[in-house]
């Protein structure tokens, strides 16, 4: 069915470029048998007029696109610059708290007539699947698509993790359970937190390199980004240090100032209710 209406659509396509080029022949074999030659230069010039225009604004057309996709691929990498870094940011947090978790439930701790309770959980990683579609390169567009499938997989993970302690924890604060049967259980759950901690180390290295390709992709920026780069401070200017200290004294101050104004109208507020 598809090809069906493929070729009826090339065959229809071909008769409307058929009846295109007659018309445009008949009329210059027409102006041309004419005697008048001014007429005919007429003709030409309009015609000539108008197809170079119709093709200078389909080329600039074209060209804009292009420029258009490029600018957007840019604004995608600059886009997930700052999602690589929150991510590097949440691995960081999750692998502290499971090394905080192996110190709280060490196994003298579990033997003994202690009972530690812990009340950290995990860090949710955001998942950014709309800026995918607006890179340009096909490689590392997979390997971010890859990176969020990870990443949904071991949102799910830590979910479940965290859901299973409450529950024991909860369980045991509500004296639903012993204090044998906690304890095995928060074995249990230092295991698994010791288990996933292999799998965030090698997404922190995953982040790093999906961040050290994004930063020479970046290299590769459109013109009027060059133009503004090169026109735009993009560091520190010279003596800024002391500019800075200057500034931070005037905005302490201020906030000082701000702080006394504050308490001496709640006082006045006080003193008129009494």
């Amino acid at each position: 069915m598809k090809s069906f209406s493929f070729a009826i659509g090339v065959v229809i396509v071909a008769i409307a470029a058929a009846i295109v080029v007659g018309s445009v022949t008949w009329v210059f074999w027409d102006a041309l048998k004419s005697t008048d030659l001014d007429a005919f230069r007429a003709i030409i010039g309009a015609f000539a007029g108008a197809f170079f225009a119709y093709l200078f604004v389909r080329f600039g057309d074209a060209l804009k696109k292009v420029y258009d996709r490029k600018e957007s691929n840019h604004t995608a990498l600059a886009k997930l610059q700052h999602y690589f870094n929150d991510c590097l940011n949440t691995t960081s947090d999750n692998i502290f708290i499971i090394n905080n978790c192996v110190e709280v439930f060490t196994e003298a701790r579990l033997a003994s007539a202690e009972v530690p309770i812990y009340m950290n959980s995990f860090h949710q990683y955001p998942v950014n699947r709309d800026v995918v579609v607006q890179l340009t390169n096909v490689d590392f567009l997979n390997e971010v698509f890859s990176l969020n499938t990870t990443l949904r997989k071991m949102n799910d993970s830590l979910i479940t993790i965290d859901r299973s302690y409450s529950q024991l924890r909860d369980s045991y604060l509500a004296k639903t359970i012993d204090e044998a049967i906690y304890k095995a259980n928060a074995r249990q759950y230092r295991d698994r937190c010791t288990e996933i901690k292999a799998f965030l180390l090698q997404l922190k290295d995953d982040l790093i390199r999906l961040y050290a390709v994004t930063n020479l992709l970046m290299q590769d920026r459109p013109f009027l980004v060059r133009v503004i780069l090169a026109l735009v401070r993009t560091s520190y200017p010279k003596n800024f240090d002391v500019r800075l200290q200057i500034e931070q004294e005037r905005v302490a101050a201020e906030i000082e100032n701000f702080a006394k104004i504050s308490a001496q109208k709640i006082r006045e507020t006080q003193n008129r209710q009494k």
